[in-house]
């Protein structure tokens, strides 16, 4: 996520307040919100060997404040794509922003973070977060004390074990190998990102969302379905029948609290079968099964331990990464239903804007979700050398048909 320090790997969120925020109040929030979170605090620095690190200042730079009149319910969508567009000073920080899009009655406020400190989880909470101290400036946030590394998590049985040891060398050993093999393959140059907002009425989503449990599967895992049949259904697109989601590690490590910053998924990998007689529901189910099977499978602590003996070759990693094109389609962030509370005594949360990310490396194309007020919210994010903007266009129709079809 890091990615060389240099380009944009950012995660940006945003919700539209309908009443009036008071700047001072806004900073002040801010303030309080920085101070509670150490990871909003701290700057990427580099070693000899080009290794990133956090190093965490006591007196961080306030988090920035872009202010900008808001003319229409769509200004959003031009931050949006700039922000996501916008690199971070990584060695000076903070790896935070935010915009505010304002006008007498309505505003947008839009938060952007860091993907190397951040993830949707993480934003969205920073954002709930701002609002509960807009609302009640004198409430006391606390503080917590962040990890050191990612090994803090793993138990000492695990990290001495002789076997975990010699296969986190052999993993290091491998991969310095194998990049050196790909290491002349070229960068994939990605000129024209883009960003696709929808979203689906209350009576839409809820009908939906009853099928779905009526069926024994869920949001997450019809949305898959849908949208690799889309894939499918676009002459112009050359499909892999693969995607990827996007797992809350917290799930996995109870050190890390809802309400701490993180910012390591878990990428889990499910394919389409080709079997044509398998109808959609049967499809979802099957996901769904996989998806829970390979989640209950993870060995966390064996993933961080072998992810962390990568560290030594991130330099490569990153080139590599630039010039690969992935196996898979797309890939899956579901947010589930927000928890946002809708109604303050000044203001009113009228919409949130979906998490949204654009990233330089690999296949950039994901999908991402979130409900509020009973109202499923849809960003697709992709680049024209991976999928062209009309054939996205037409990728979300057909997903979004098929879904509808099926309800």
């Amino acid at each position: 996520m890091y990615a060389g320090g240099h380009l944009p790997v950012n995660v940006v969120a945003g919700i539209k307040i309908k009443g009036n925020i008071r700047e001072e109040r806004l900073q002040l929030a801010l303030i309080k919100v920085q101070k509670r979170h150490p990871m909003l605090r701290v700057n990427v620095l580099e070693d000899d060997k080009n290794i990133p690190y956090f190093s965490t200042k006591d007196s961080a730079c306030e988090i920035p404040v872009r202010i900008v009149t808001r003319h229409s319910n769509g200004d959003w969508k031009k931050e949006y794509n700039i922000e996501c567009l916008t690199p971070f000073d990584c060695k000076n920080g903070p790896l935070i922003r935010v915009v505010w899009l304002k006008s007498d009655t309505e505003s947008d406020l839009i938060f952007t973070c860091h993907h190397c400190i951040c993830d949707g989880k993480t934003i969205l909470n920073l954002i709930d977060e701002t609002l509960h101290l807009l609302e009640q400036p004198d409430a006391a946030m606390g503080t917590y004390d962040t990890f050191a590394s990612i090994l803090d998590f793993i138990p000492e049985t695990v990290k001495n074990n002789r076997i975990n040891r010699l296969t986190a060398a052999l993993i290091s050993r491998l991969a310095r190998l194998a990049l050196l093999v790909v290491s002349l393959k070229k960068e994939v140059k990605r000129e024209n990102p883009y960003l696709i907002h929808w979203k689906l009425d209350k009576e839409t989503s809820d009908l939906i969302l009853k099928k779905c449990k009526t069926e024994g599967s869920t949001i997450h895992t019809a949305l898959c379905v849908a949208f690799l049949k889309a894939y499918q259904s676009v002459e112009t697109i050359r499909p892999h029948a693969r995607l990827y989601c996007a797992v809350d590690m917290r799930k996995f490590i109870p050190e890390i609290k809802n309400d701490m910053m993180f910012a390591f998924p878990a990428m889990i990998g499910l394919t389409l079968k080709k079997d044509k007689t398998i109808n959609f529901w049967t499809q979802a189910r099957q996901f769904k099964e996989a998806l829970t099977l390979k989640m209950d499978k993870m060995e966390i602590n064996k993933v961080l331990m072998y992810s962390e003996s990568l560290l030594s070759s991130l330099p490569q990693m990153t080139k590599y990464a630039r010039a690969d094109t992935g196996t898979h389609d797309f890939t899956l962030s579901n947010m589930g239903k927000a928890s946002f509370k809708e109604n303050y005594t000044t203001f009113e949360i009228e919409t949130l804007y979906p998490p949204a990310t654009i990233f330089p490396f690999g296949n950039p194309s994901t999908l991402f979700s979130t409900a509020f007020r009973g109202e499923i919210d849809f960003i697709f994010s992709s680049d024209e050398k991976f999928v062209k903007y009309q054939d996205a266009v037409v990728l979300k129709n057909n997903a979004m048909k098929m879904l509808l079809n099926q309800a």
